[in-house]
């Protein structure tokens, strides 16, 4: 409720900043574009593009939680007075959209192209009790955390080149020679991950929160999430998957900083196993994607006793 209500209420500032200023009117500082994301990861992805040419910030702090983020007046006054917006279709920006839309400010979807998935997968119990379920993560259904698969993240960088090349077309070679470099950084990532996990397809790892079902898709795994739709897990349903994890012989369970760690540390407990971490919103998606391979890897080899 007290997130509704910071969002009403942050949407009705921004109401009235635009209709006493010009709100897109401080597109460049120093000399640069000035660009404003949604999330860290599409941040980085920016900054990789725009180098030295653009000043990139995200809205949500990295290691913050979507969850029960709105943004504050402060951060919507700078995101309007940027040049660009980039949004990726985390719930938290849509009425931020809604309102940018009535500035000067450039917005635009870099989720364009990528094809989603629905968010959870059948591990993930979906409730319907008058709420909607996983309201602030997931509002139609399909899984947000799109730059958890390094083919959407060229997609996304793709999208993010040729809109920086059109808001500033005298550095339109600069942008795209370092999009070229960050393609094929995501290409060797992907021959990374391939490699590394190469033989663990079809495999479940444990997490709290469904956030990675991008990455499963991409690696051929299977989430397997504890909590019930966005609400703690019952015992009934932790005592479920206790046994389903002694099933699996898994040794390491993954949790996320953004979520507490205690029911994961018990978990682990139960099942003589250990506790790793995944963050799904590090701001550098690849040497994240990276860490999260080589955590994978590590746990897999465990369960195998090797």
């Amino acid at each position: 409720m007290i997130h509704k209500i910071n969002t009403a209420l942050a949407f009705l500032f921004f109401g009235i900043l635009f209709a006493g200023c010009d709100s897109g009117t401080v597109a460049e500082k120093g000399g640069k574009l000035v660009v404003t994301t949604g999330m860290a990861p599409t941040a980085w992805l920016t900054r990789c593009i725009a180098g030295d040419k653009a000043d990139v910030r995200a809205l949500l702090p990295e290691g913050r939680s979507p969850h029960d983020y709105a943004p504050a007046p402060q951060d919507m006054l700078a995101a309007s007075r940027s040049k660009l917006f980039f949004s990726c279709g985390m719930p938290f920006e849509e009425n931020l959209v809604a309102a940018l839309k009535q500035s000067k400010v450039n917005v635009s979807d870099i989720s364009r192209g990528v094809r989603r998935i629905p968010f959870g997968g059948k591990e993930h119990h979906h409730h319907h009790d008058g709420e909607t379920h996983d309201h602030d993560c997931s509002r139609d259904g399909l899984d947000p955390h799109i730059w958890l698969s390094l083919e959407n993240c060229r997609i996304m960088a793709q999208n993010i080149c040729r809109e920086l090349g059109k808001a500033d077309p005298a550095n339109r070679a600069v942008y795209e020679k370092n999009h070229a470099e960050l393609e094929r950084k995501l290409l060797d990532g992907e021959k990374y991950v391939s490699e590394k996990l190469a033989g663990a397809k079809g495999r479940s790892f444990y997490v709290y929160h469904p956030a990675f079902g991008y990455f499963a898709a991409m690696t051929g795994l299977h989430q397997v999430a504890v909590e019930l739709g966005g609400r703690e897990a019952t015992p009934a349903h932790l005592a479920d998957v206790i046994r389903k994890a002694k099933q699996d012989k898994v040794k390491v369970i993954f949790v996320q900083p953004q979520f507490s760690p205690l029911g994961m540390k018990a978990l682990a407990k139960a099942i003589d196993g250990e506790v790793a971490e995944m963050d799904p919103l590090a701001a550098d998606v690849l040497n994240n994607i990276r860490k999260m391979t080589d955590a994978l890897a590590h746990g897999f080899s465990a369960e195998a006793g090797k």
